[in-house]
Parts: C-alpha cells; sequence; structure tokens
C-alpha cells in the first residue's frame, strides 16, 4: 500500500516529493520519474493547433508535436465507447454516445485501472515530461498521430496495443512515444483497453463472459475503419502490432474472425497466438469470481447465483475490486463459453494448424534472453535453478498435457538432458535456466508459431539481440544466447523522453522502426535493396527453413534459431501431449 507522504529532498536541479510505500510491515521510500538527462528527441513542443477533424460521433481538435524539427498532429482522449461503469462494468464495450460541440484534444492522458502488484495506487497522478496521467475505469479512449490530416494519399496506419501482463499499461504518448514511427510516414492509432478484473473477469457463463479487454481492442478496431479516413490514414492498410500482452493480443486477433477484415498485416513482438500461459489461464473463471467476492464479503457462498455476483461486484468501489483482485491476481484472458458476444471460444493451435484464420502478412520474434526479466538478483536464479534440479516435474511446461499413461519423469528427463547434458545441473549451468525460460515462455511459441503459419502467408521472424543502454540495468549471465530481457525492444521503437542514449542507440532505434513502417507501408519490412540505414535482405520463413533477422550491432541473416530444443519440443508436445495443445 502506498501513501503520498510529505517528504522531499532537494537535489541540484530543483526539489523533489518522494512517495512511502508499506510493503511487508517496512517502509520503502520511492522516488520514481526523476529526469537525469535531457529528452533525447531534439525540438519538442506542444502547442494547440487550430485543427478540427470530423468523427463518427463528433468533432474533435487536435494538438500539433513538434519532434525532429517535424510536425506531428496529435489528437488524445477521444472516447470510442460508453464510459465502462455500473452495469457495463465487467462487459463488451458499447460504442460512445456522440457529441455536441468541439471534443478539445489536452495533455491529460487517462490510463486505464493499473493492477500491477503491491504498489498499485488506483487514484494515482503521475507528473511526466509532456503530461499528467491519471487512472480512471473510465478509461476507453483512442489516440491518434498523424504527420498530416490533409495527405494527397491516404497514410498506412499502424494500431498499436500495449503490454503490461494484461494488469497494466496505457495507451499515451506519455509512455510509448510514437513520434519516431510517425516521422516515418505512417499514422499511429493507439487504444486502452481495460486491465486486471476490469478487463478478463469472468463468471464463467454468459453473466459475465470475460475477454473484455479483447472486446475493447475489437471496438477501437472498428472505430478506426470508420474513422482514420478523416486524419488522414487509409482504412484498407492497417497493421496491427504489440509487445507481450499486446503481442498475445495481436495473435488472438489473427485466429479471430470478428476481427477480420479489420487490418492487413500483423507485428507479434515477444508474445503470440500460441503463447502458453495466458489463454487457458484460469481453469476455472467462476470460482476465481466467486473467490474474489468472499474476499470483500466473507457471507457469499456458492449458493448466490452468478447474476448476484456480478451485481455485488458492480456495485463496489474501484479501490475495493483492486485490493481484492491483489490479494489473488489470476483473471486474464481465457476460453468463453458460448455466446453472439464472446470472441474467444475455442484454442488456437488447431486453427493455426489448419488455416483457418486471418491470413495476413506477419512479423514475429523475440529477444535475445526474454528469461531474464524474472530475476533482479543472483539469489532468485540461483533458486529457481535449486527447483529445477531438486524437482524435476517442474521442468514439464503446464500446458503440456500429457497422454494417459505417460512417464512423466521420463518427459521431464528428457527435458533437462536438452539443457543442461545428462549429468549437469541448472545449479552449475545459471545459463540453462534463462534458456529455459526464454524457450517456454516466449521462443518456442513464436517459433511454432512461424512455422505453421508461414505455410499460409508470408511471415518474417526475428531475434532483438542489441544491447544498448537499456541492458545495463539488469543482471547479465555468462553463457547465454544473449542478454536482451523481455520489453528491451520497446524501448527503441518507442524512445522515451527521459532515457539517454547513444548513437547507436539511436541507429539501432532507426533501423527497428524503419522495418516496421516499411512493412506497415508495403507488408515488406526490407523493400528497397538500396536503402543504407538498414542495407540488407530479409527473407520469409518457410515451415522447414526458418531463417530470421539478428537485429544486434549490426542485422545479419540466420537460421536455426534455438534449433536443437525447439526440436526436442516438437517431439515432445507431439509424441507425449494430447491434442489440441492449448499452447507450444
Amino acid at each position: 500500500m502506498e501513501k503520498f507522504a510529505d517528504l522531499e529532498v532537494h537535489l541540484p536541479d530543483g526539489t523533489i516529493r518522494g512517495i512511502k510505500m508499506e510493503y511487508q510491515n517496512k517502509s520503502i521510500r520511492a522516488y520514481r520519474g526523476i529526469p537525469f538527462g535531457k529528452a533525447p528527441l531534439g525540438k519538442l513542443r506542444f502547442q494547440i493547433a487550430d485543427l478540427i477533424v470530423d468523427t463518427t460521433d463528433g468533432k474533435v481538435r487536435g494538438s500539433e508535436v513538434i519532434y525532429q524539427n517535424k510536425s506531428i498532429y496529435a489528437f488524445r482522449g477521444i472516447p470510442f465507447a460508453k464510459p465502462p461503469l455500473g452495469n457495463l462494468r465487467f462487459q463488451a464495450p458499447v460504442p460512445a454516445e456522440p457529441w455536441e460541440g468541439v471534443l478539445d484534444s489536452n495533455n491529460t492522458a487517462v490510463c486505464c485501472i493499473q493492477l500491477d502488484g503491491p504498489s498499485t495506487l488506483t487514484n494515482q497522478t503521475v507528473n511526466t515530461t509532456t503530461q499528467l496521467l491519471q487512472q480512471s475505469e473510465d478509461c476507453l479512449h483512442i489516440n491518434v498521430f498523424t504527420p498530416n490530416v490533409n495527405n494527397t494519399e491516404l497514410l498506412p496506419v499502424m494500431f498499436a496495443i500495449y503490454g503490461g501482463g494484461f494488469k497494466a499499461g496505457c495507451a499515451t504518448d506519455a509512455v510509448l512515444v510514437p513520434y519516431k514511427l510517425v516521422n516515418e510516414g505512417v499514422i499511429v492509432v493507439m487504444a486502452n483497453y481495460r486491465l486486471g478484473v476490469f478487463g478478463w473477469l469472468s463468471t464463467g457463463d454468459n453473466v459475465i463472459l470475460g475477454n473484455a479487454g479483447f472486446k475493447d481492442q475489437l471496438l477501437a478496431l472498428k472505430w478506426v475503419q470508420k474513422n482514420i479516413e478523416q486524419f488522414g490514414g487509409d482504412p484498407k492498410k492497417v497493421t496491427i502490432f504489440g509487445e507481450s500482452a499486446g503481442g498475445i493480443s495481436i495473435g488472438t486477433h489473427i485466429v479471430n474472425k470478428k476481427s477480420a477484415g479489420l487490418y492487413r498485416a500483423a507485428i507479434c513482438q515477444s508474445g503470440c497466438t500460441l503463447f502458453k500461459i495466458e489463454l487457458a489461464s484460469q481453469d476455472n473463471p467462476k470460482q476465481i469470481a466467486y473467490n474474489l467476492a468472499k474476499f470483500i464479503d466473507p457471507t457469499i457462498s456458492e449458493r448466490n447465483t452468478t447474476t448476484q455476483i456480478k451485481d455485488f461486484l458492480q456495485s463496489q468501489s474501484v479501490d475495493v475490486l483492486s485490493q481484492a483482485f491483489l490479494a489473488d491476481p489470476q483473471t486474464g484472458p481465457i476460453i468463453e463459453v458460448e455466446d453472439s458476444d464472446a470472441y474467444v471460444t475455442e484454442v488456437a493451435f488447431p486453427l493455426l494448424e489448419s488455416g483457418n484464420f486471418n491470413q495476413v502478412p506477419l512479423i514475429i520474434g523475440t529477444t535475445s534472453a526474454e528469461g531474464l526479466m524474472w530475476y533482479e538478483d543472483w539469489s532468485a536464479l540461483e533458486a529457481t535453478a535449486l527447483k529445477y534440479d531438486t524437482n524435476i516435474l517442474s521442468l514439464i511446461p503446464y500446458d503440456l498435457i500429457p497422454l494417459d499413461g505417460v512417464d512423466l519423469n521420463k518427459v521431464a528427463n528428457i527435458i533437462k538432458e536438452t539443457y543442461v547434458g545428462n549429468s549437469g545441473s541448472f545449479s552449475k549451468s545459471l545459463a540453462a535456466v534463462i534458456e529455459y525460460d526464454s524457450d517456454t515462455m516466449f521462443v518456442t511459441s513464436a517459433l511454432k508459431q512461424a512455422e505453421l503459419q508461414s505455410k499460409y502467408t508470408p511471415v518474417y521472424f526475428y531475434e532483438f539481440s542489441y544491447e544498448g543502454i537499456v541492458s545495463i540495468f539488469h543482471i547479465k549471465v555468462e553463457g547465454t544466447e544473449g542478454n536482451v530481457m523481455h520489453t528491451e525492444d520497446n524501448y527503441y521503437i518507442y524512445p522515451f523522453l527521459i532515457l539517454p542514449s547513444t548513437k547507436e542507440d539511436s541507429l539501432t532505434g532507426d533501423k527497428l522502426v524503419r522495418l516496421w513502417t516499411n512493412f506497415a507501408k508495403t507488408l515488406n519490412p526490407t523493400p528497397d535493396q538500396s536503402d543504407p540505414l538498414l542495407n540488407v535482405t530479409w527473407p520469409q520463413v518457410s515451415p522447414m527453413d526458418i531463417q530470421y533477422l539478428d537485429i544486434g550491432k549490426t542485422l545479419d541473416i540466420k537460421r536455426g534459431r534455438r534449433a536443437k530444443e525447439f526440436a526436442m519440443w516438437n517431439e515432445t508436445y507431439y509424441t507425449y501431449g494430447k491434442q489440441p495443445f492449448i499452447g507450444f
């Protein structure tokens, strides 16, 4: 629990006020967001422009951002749905009501309620370089960033879905700075979607179906189709992209027919259709909903109907619900019951395997050491290594549901041998812990999706291995394939306002942004062989030959990413696992 404290510290550059946090009966004082370098963005300013655009719901006024001596027009906080309050809480979003007059774009960014850990403060206001961030349940807003609303030719559109484990994240340029992308001649759209209990609660029936967050994304994509032309964008040239939970969301839209026709290409970064943890993460969503209600009111029991549970939870305050969720944060995307309003009703693997998905070109990949994200220090890494050594069955991923009669110890030993050998141990090879965690959470599922989808559509696979300024903030484990952990690639696509960088960092960001925007424009990340910035031709994946682009200090074509491990996982799932697989 956090408490604002009248606690000031005087620094050479000014005075800052801290926050007092009570954690495990100890006080911690936190000072967040202290600028330690100038924004690496060149000239940057905001001004209100006499720029009004008509949407289907009403007029909006934009503001001008000057970034690297170019104008970008920002339209923030446009409602695309009714506020999901009262009896709309936990339900699918309803399109926004039209408004009178002109809706002013301003420098207030509203984020959905963040539910990402014990330090969450639901009414927190955060000062950033450019905006005031506020958290609210009334958050279903969309933001549009365009280089010009009066284009002679409509521009490609990139629709960004943020990550954050489905518990955190925000569609604002105070967090995800899209200006580098926009300066490459595309329009960037970002939309909020509900998080935590507000976005993913389900009663396991059609009272609260679940997956409201996916349905928020779907409605925002439909809004783009209706409105983006007024901002200078081409509704026929929409690319959806996202990282982590954003990548999983993209993967879900790929296999969902309700999203068909709303985009023409997709980019999955460190999260994909076959990501093994999130979908089907709630084996019993009804019980989770009841447990949440019981935490608030212990007199509630299974004698209460799901409608009563819904009504009770809809009557609770944001703070009460948030505290109950944080006590047992299990809500997440699920397989819904059949209903006309349901969005996810079947597992994805057979859809990809059979070609029964939205067949669009895809960029997909991971960082070089995704698994580093779980280890802030050596003690945590050593504890995991010990667990793997002493409880060998813990190496079997939960989504590998064994066939009847399978010897689980045999399966676990096959896995262990692949990573540390017959007589080895994870405790003596900490790098193997990182490689195992990276593979089982991110790499294997991405490779499998690339293999399956490449039978039907163009697929481009990558590994982001560039170690820049961001990489100094986490431990490095010798012997790993790389040292770039989960989320690091995002810092180069969205250069954060207070993050210093080297020329090499900036150049890497320029390359990554060029690849992504080329794809949005032409469906080919390297269409111009004479482009001196890239100087590479990125080959497509084939099912039998997964060539990939290694994005490091240079851009290099390689093949066989994690080939030995991927072969083992393929054989293990198909030999010992029940189908259809719920992940990979």
